[in-house]
């Protein structure tokens, strides 16, 4: 009889372990009194952010990529939207403190600068210029250099823009006098605005980038006049085959505020940049268009000349270290041609404890 009842109740108690541990799928996670599980320390809600920038491919790869491979994720981030503008816009915004984080090609830092907001750039995103300039195909045979431009209309996105400031560097290395011998039209942040522009003939060239250049190659809407992704124009226009164009910015006030945050942000851009280099130009393409938030920068391009446009840029993206080199010629272009009013030092533009510093 006692056997008996010993039996029953290992069965009872058994059963109940059974069923606690097979308990309903509405309780997943460690139990409170779970010895090991209890001395994980949880992660804290996400950091959400709002990510300005233009549509730029060479300018915003990196953070795509690491937005459709869920890496910010991986560093407790949230991206809740890429804020989509015109440069200058977005650069007041990020000196109001509107948002902590920007994606800026150089100039914005000194003029940001220069304008009593102390701006940082943290991370590389491109190490090259990504500006060519192309004039509309009905030009061709009128338009053979730079300086066959003079009495013509030239698209920027803006006065302060990466592409206005190339735009300068081009015309006056020519010989030519923007808003003299040249008409600079400001056509803001909207690609398909900047793309009408050059195919109706609203204005004859256009300070161009990515995916607006293999937009207007592709249909036979322009030609390029300089072709900054060919490394040798590269180096004839800019004076060298690298530049420090491009870089995650934020303020002195967010480093010195949220560091953790700044820390977080930069590895999820360095890990995207070490994908990139690593993966081909189709592998890109299919992580970018996979995603819905970041196929929307590619709206009206097929999945070919996707692939075409990130293997003619591809060869610019590095680790995300700043280069002190690349920062002299960004700024020996702002001065020599009059972008900025003063100079800054390479430890005013960055600050390097976070994704380190190169040659």
């Amino acid at each position: 009889m006692i056997g008996r009842l010993t039996r029953a109740l290992a069965f009872v108690t058994a059963a109940s372990l059974v069923l606690a541990a097979c308990g309903p799928s509405g309780t997943a996670g460690p139990s409170p009194t779970g010895g090991g599980a209890a001395s994980a320390t949880p992660r804290g809600p996400k950091d959400q952010l709002k990510l300005p920038s233009v549509v730029s491919t060479e300018l915003n790869l990196a953070a795509l990529v690491a937005y459709a491979k869920d890496y910010f994720g991986e560093q407790n981030i949230e991206i809740t939207d890429f804020v989509l503008g015109t440069s200058g816009t977005l650069r007041a915004a990020v000196i109001a403190k509107e948002y902590d984080f920007g994606l800026f090609a150089f100039v914005h830092d000194p003029i940001a600068r220069i304008a009593g907001s102390p701006w940082k750039a943290v991370v590389t995103t491109y190490d090259r210029e990504i500006f060519s300039l192309l004039v509309r195909s009905q030009l061709k045979d009128q338009v053979k250099t730079v300086a066959d431009l003079k009495g013509k209309n030239v698209g920027v996105t803006g006065p302060g823009s990466g592409s206005w400031a190339m735009a300068n560097v081009y015309l006056k290395k020519a010989g030519l006098t923007p808003d003299k011998d040249v008409s600079l039209v400001n056509l803001g942040g909207d690609t398909a605005v900047i793309y009408t522009a050059l195919q109706s003939g609203k204005v004859d060239a256009i300070s161009s980038w990515e995916p607006i250049t293999s937009r207007v190659i592709e249909t036979g809407a322009g030609f390029p006049l300089v072709s900054i992704w060919d490394a040798a124009q590269h180096k004839e226009w800019v004076g060298s085959d690298h530049a420090l164009g491009f870089a995650l910015m934020t303020r002195e006030d967010v480093i010195q505020s949220k560091s953790d945050l700044v820390k977080r942000m930069v590895a999820a851009h360095k890990k995207a940049l070490e994908f990139i280099k690593a993966s081909t130009a189709d592998t890109l393409a299919g992580t970018i268009l996979g995603n819905t938030k970041a196929a929307e920068q590619f709206q009206g391009l097929d999945r070919a000349t996707v692939v075409k446009l990130i293997d003619r840029i591809k060869s610019g993206y590095g680790t995300g270290c700043l280069s002190k080199s690349g920062f002299d010629v960004e700024m020996n272009l702002a001065l020599t041609y009059q972008l900025v009013k003063q100079a800054i030092t390479f430890n005013e533009f960055a600050d390097t404890q976070f994704a380190g510093d190169c040659p």
